[in-house]
């Protein structure tokens, strides 16, 4: 803790000069970066056989949800990260992503209600073109996903570091897997 004008405050709070702003700046990078490694590391495992799993990305590592073997796993993450750090940055992108769902669901909302702001407000129109926007958005979800990723909830990681993997099981006895990174100081 440091001592500033009789009000102690916390050390992590002293070391971002515009505090909220370029801490939340941080813990987003933080946690894009870690996000183009969990990609990259399920495609690496994908690469090898068919595999079918989820995950999710934090500041301090990701979770991988499926049947894998956790020593598989920390060998597809090393892999990953070497391979990304040596600039193949499509695998920073993933089809299945939950960028790809979010962006499908914000433009067919966004084109219904355009759409039905312009059609007459008897129920076939309005039906067909909400079907119509729903279609549209199927066809450039994907493409304006992967877009979002690359620009949005992803990043080349600079300067992360694989602590190991934790197996961990959950009330209904199901397993996941948490792969840990730290951050190295350039």
């Amino acid at each position: 803790m440091t001592q500033t004008s009789n009000v102690r405050v916390p050390e992590i709070l002293t070391e971002h000069q515009d505090w909220p702003l370029s801490a939340a700046q941080s813990l987003w990078e933080n946690v894009r970066q870690v996000h183009a490694l969990e990609h990259a590391t399920i495609w690496v495992l994908s690469e090898q056989t068919q595999i079918h799993l989820g995950g999710a990305s934090t500041d301090r590592g990701f979770f991988v949800h499926g049947q894998v073997d956790s020593g598989d796993l920390l060998r597809a993450a090393h892999q990953a990260l070497r391979r990304l750090n040596q600039g193949e940055e499509r695998l920073a992108v993933h089809p299945r992503c939950g960028t790809n769902l979010s962006v499908g669901m914000v433009l067919t909302a966004a084109l219904s209600l355009g759409v039905s702001m312009f059609l007459p407000r008897r129920p076939l129109p309005q039906l067909l073109g909400a079907a119509a926007a729903a279609y549209t958005s199927a066809q450039v979800a994907g493409e304006l996903g992967a877009m979002a990723q690359r620009h949005l909830t992803t990043s080349m990681p600079r300067n992360l570091e694989i602590v190991g993997v934790k197996t961990l099981t959950d009330w209904l006895g199901r397993h996941s897997h948490f792969v840990e990174v730290s951050y190295i100081s350039r």
